[in-house]
């Protein structure tokens, strides 16, 4: 990738700040992306083949959100807002998903639904009593509603970068300020040397006065 050398401005400082948080939430995803690994293989190990579909499922949605991150680092690299418009999208996607699941389980316990509430898991034919999906249901609310603020506050992060990065790219090339490295000025014997002091003519002209004297 081609760096250009500008000077920290404020867009550019902000960006890099936001550069730095997004890497922070692409860490913070993938250990959550760990995390939903291990639980879909343990319940699968658990409740055996009758949570096939949703072990499949999970694993779907976690590739999905794996190539998600990918493109958002890819998108912090090389400063490129259209390659966040993936992690944006799932993200939303997300959060609705956690808060559309953590109502439901919600309403299932208000109405002591709780056979609806192990068929929304998928472990139905999973020996469970009242009591232990009741406390099931609670830990889903908590963790669900827990995760889905946790994403509200990265989607702003990543909001935020987007809008940024829209605007650095919305800037003319022409516009930027780069740094470029000024070669030395030549030495003959036209030219002296910039690093001694030596002052340069912008000539060989002579200027003359009228009266034959010629001045430099």
């Amino acid at each position: 990738m081609t760096k250009s050398y500008i000077p920290c401005s404020n867009l550019k400082c902000s960006i890099f700040n936001f550069q730095t948080a997004g890497l922070v939430v692409a860490v913070v995803e993938l250990f959550l992306c760990a995390l939903a690994v291990y639980g879909l293989f343990r319940n699968f190990h658990l409740f055996g083949s009758n949570y096939f579909i949703w072990f499949l499922l999970g694993i779907i949605s976690v590739f999905i959100i794996l190539i998600a991150i990918a493109l958002f680092v890819y998108a912090i690299k090389s400063e490129n807002a259209r390659w966040l418009i993936p992690h944006l999208s799932a993200q939303i996607f997300l959060v609705i998903f956690l808060f559309l699941v953590a109502f439901i389980v919600a309403i299932l316990m208000l109405f002591g639904a709780y056979r609806g509430i192990r068929n929304l898991l998928g472990v139905s034919n999973y020996y469970m009593s009242d009591d232990s999906t009741f406390l099931l249901g609670i830990m889903i609310i908590v963790i669900y509603l827990l995760v889905a603020l946790l994403e509200l506050f990265f989607l702003y992060i990543v909001y935020r970068l987007y809008k940024h990065l829209c605007h650095y790219e919305s800037i003319d090339n022409e516009n930027r300020v780069n740094w470029q490295v000024v070669n030395d000025f030549p030495k003959d014997n036209k030219h002296g040397s910039a690093a001694m002091g030596d002052q340069y003519p912008y000539g060989d002209d002579r200027r003359n006065d009228g009266n034959g004297q010629r001045y430099l």
